[in-house]
């Protein structure tokens, strides 16, 4: 005992002194309170997940893990203050496509890079959109959809819950890879208002999020032409994928992931998501999130961080195509 004491002194030393690994100066991780930011108020999808990987994540490390909401600019308020804290992984963020491949690509002077300064850990899950229209509209799947914006003799309006918003950019994406070139956009300040309009015909598409549309889908008050994501969804299994109405590499999701700081000790990282692939990955977590439309993923800190890429690139292109910018 007087030995291994000794040896852990001396461990202890050589960390304070800066002069071991952050390897091995993590062995001890976590020894205390862990805080988990998500940038959007109590009650929604995102708060929703974060409340469930503080949930796991506390059970697997037997530390407290305190879920802190710093809600505003779709989520990069919060992005910005974990990009700020010591790589230490006590500080943590939940985050989403809109902080992390949306914005930096609209927004020249965000105060963070998305890869520069953030360690990704793993994508917890995500939510594909699904494009509805009014049952009154004359078609019935894209193909006809397609057509009928095209044989249109005056432009077809599209809502969106704001400018830059990923409702916005799902429809973008669908122009670029359909061809429906007389789409155009009428941005609103919330998805309930699009509905509202969309129901009353006063706009004829709408790429909502499939936990927000389903409702109305199922009411029939909105018809379902097909969903965003690469898969058909498991909450709405008999919606044909974009991909499978001839749209291939499609995609539009909304993502959630934690993501500590930059320089995280890649062991610390592996701890985390090792923990949470662990906890959320029982069927009975999974159950928890598909619940409410959001699909698990749950993969590791390289194929994170890939993804990632591959998305920011996608808005990218997007963007640049069809000219979006934001101040």
């Amino acid at each position: 005992m007087t030995t291994l004491s000794t040896g852990l002194r001396r461990l202890l030393a050589v960390c304070l002194l800066g002069l071991a690994t952050e390897a091995v100066c993590a062995a001890g991780y976590p020894d205390r309170a862990i805080r988990l930011l998500v940038g959007f108020p109590p009650g929604g999808g995102a708060d929703h997940v974060a409340r469930q990987v503080a949930q796991h994540l506390s059970q697997a490390t037997g530390v407290p893990v305190v879920v802190d909401n710093k809600p505003g600019a779709n989520g990069t308020i919060a992005a910005s203050e974990v990009a700020r804290m010591p790589a230490d992984g006590y500080t943590l963020l939940l985050g989403v496509s809109a902080s992390h491949s949306i914005s930096p690509v609209l927004m020249p002077k965000l105060p963070y890079d998305p890869l520069r300064d953030f360690t990704p850990i793993t994508q917890v899950g995500y939510t594909p959109l699904v494009l509805v229209v009014n049952p009154t509209t004359p078609v019935k799947t894209v193909e006809e959809f397609v057509r009928y914006v095209n044989a249109s003799s005056e432009p077809v309006m599209y809502g969106s819950a704001g400018t830059g918003n990923i409702t916005h950019m799902a429809a973008e994406l669908f122009v670029q890879a359909s061809g429906a070139t007389k789409l155009r956009h009428v941005p609103y300040k919330g998805s309930s208002q699009v509905i509202t309009d969309l129901i009353g015909g006063h706009v004829a598409a709408y790429f909502d999020t499939l936990p927000s549309a389903l409702p109305f889908i199922q009411s029939r008050q909105l018809r379902a032409l097909a969903v965003t994501s690469r898969e058909r969804a498991a909450a709405a299994s008999d919606i044909p994928t974009l991909r499978e109405a001839g749209m291939a590499g499609y995609e539009a999701i909304t993502w959630f992931g934690v993501l500590a700081p930059a320089k995280l000790a890649p062991d610390v990282a592996d701890r985390i998501q090792g923990a949470l692939r662990d906890s959320m990955g029982t069927p009975e977590a999974r159950q928890a999130l598909r619940v409410r439309g959001i699909e698990p993923v749950l993969d590791t800190p390289a194929k994170f961080r890939a993804e990632l890429e591959a998305d920011i690139e996608r808005w990218r292109t997007v963007t640049r195509k069809a000219g979006i910018t934001l101040d």
